[in-house]
């Protein structure tokens, strides 16, 4: 049984986490930023957790506050008493707009929360898991960690670059040490969060979004089995845990051709 903490735990990809970590009877913390997310997480979680014989536990966290960060931790230890797996999944993703249609509070945010949030979060973990003795960390990556130019996704993308060199740098720190360090690129996943951002792209270019989201996009409950059980599986330092591999992303351009694929239409977004 391990004992799991998820940041940005309450919705999306980060709640599906959460679900198949329970639902394999281990132990889950899933931080959000408001007490409304967690209630709503909680209620939701809870036959995951009645099925796994596990735990879930809540706590409101700004992963850019390094107090309510530490809060997290200290909250995840008194209640498991050690932290096997801490995934830094809170993150703003942003796409379509061009650097000028951001606005500026837009560009901090997702400064704070996908760069100073996770490094902030990784500092805390480090830190209580080497005193442990024990643990492995997770980043998230996306579109834009190897340095490939995305449309529509300047400051996204940047952010994710950093966390890439963020990352491999926290890696070659904790080599002597018991702690590991790993990498998840979860992929396109279509969440309430995803849908907002398209719904937000104006018209013109929201078409061409769809399709790429069509693609390459899959829900939820799709990759969080496959991502969890290789999370569970892992127990090396500097593993990248990756839905969608060179080929896949080949194969799903080709397959387009001849099969049409509508993972909006539940959403009322078909295209």
């Amino acid at each position: 049984m391990a004992n799991v903490v998820i940041t940005g735990g309450t919705k999306g990809i980060g709640k599906g986490y959460a679900k198949e970590f329970l639902k394999r009877g281990h132990n889950v913390v899933v931080a959000g930023r408001t007490q409304e997310s967690i209630d709503m997480a909680l209620a939701d979680l809870a036959a995951a957790a009645a099925a796994g014989n596990a735990k879930i536990i809540g706590a409101v966290c700004d992963v850019s506050a390094i107090e309510q960060v530490q809060y997290l931790w200290d909250k995840a230890v008194e209640a498991l008493e050690s932290i096997d797996i801490w995934i830094n999944n809170a993150g703003i993703v942003r796409n379509g707009p061009t650097l000028l249609q951001l606005s500026t509070e837009e560009m901090v945010s997702l400064v704070e929360s996908n760069v100073i949030g996770t490094m902030l979060a990784s500092q805390v973990a480090l830190q209580g898991m080497t005193k442990q003795g024990h643990g492995h960390i997770y980043n998230t990556l996306g579109s834009g960690n190897d340095g490939k130019i995305v449309p529509g996704m300047i400051v996204y993308g940047t952010t994710k670059h950093a966390i890439s060199y963020f990352t491999k740098s926290l890696q070659n720190a904790v080599k002597d040490t018991g702690v590991k360090v790993s990498t998840i690129s979860p992929g396109v996943n279509i969440s309430d969060g995803m849908i907002r951002e398209v719904e937000r792209i104006p018209p013109e270019t929201r078409a061409q979004v769809i399709r790429s989201v069509n693609i390459m996009g899959d829900y939820v409950e799709t990759t969080t089995p496959w991502i969890v059980e290789r999370i569970l599986n892992n127990d090396k330092s500097g593993t990248h845990i990756s839905w969608m591999n060179r080929w896949t992303f080949l194969g799903r351009h080709i397959k387009s051709f001849f099969q049409k694929r509508d993972l909006l239409k539940r959403y009322g977004l078909s295209g």
